[in-house]
């Protein structure tokens, strides 16, 4: 399913209660609308390889951590999210996480990235931003598409929460 909105088209890959996983441009989206899961990450991840090996010049990663509903993962995700790190496959050009939470949540959320990182994942280590505009200038780089602005990516991040 597209879904179209006048500057960004998104296509829909999976859409459940807790996350959205979406393309845009060659972004691949996993957008966190309750509490991040296995089931989320898994999909996510055998729903990447396919798509990203048929991206011109690869792809990048985003997961994004809404303000709200959310708690720090439980040790079952922590290590879907380690098994996903560790095993990115050769379309992967970058890996960032859009933190909208603040406080706890965000803290718990950074420092597992961070944890990730410092295990030496094999792949481009994560990233962890907290507003669109340092996304799309970490995505613009990485992905040498500078299509990919502030405003752009934002808006694609709110029609695939939107759906």
């Amino acid at each position: 399913m597209v879904t179209s909105s006048a500057p960004v088209k998104v296509e829909l890959l999976e859409r459940t209660d807790v996350y959205v996983v979406a393309t845009w441009r060659r972004l691949m989206l996993l957008v966190w609308r309750g509490q991040a899961s296995v089931a989320g990450i898994e999909r996510s991840r055998a729903l990447f390889q396919p798509w990203a090996a048929r991206q011109p010049g690869g792809a990048a990663f985003l997961i994004v951590v809404p303000r709200q509903n959310t708690g720090p993962p439980d040790e079952e995700t922590r290590a879907a999210m380690q098994r996903a790190a560790s095993a990115p496959g050769k379309s992967l050009k970058g890996m960032a996480t859009l933190i909208e939470a603040e406080g706890f949540i965000a803290a718990s959320v950074r420092a597992i990235m961070m944890r990730l990182q410092a295990r030496g994942t094999q792949g481009p280590a994560p990233n962890v931003f907290r507003t669109p505009a340092e996304v799309a200038a970490w995505a613009a780089a990485v992905l040498q598409d500078w299509e990919v602005t502030p405003e752009r990516l934002a808006e694609a991040i709110r029609v695939a929460r939107e759906g």
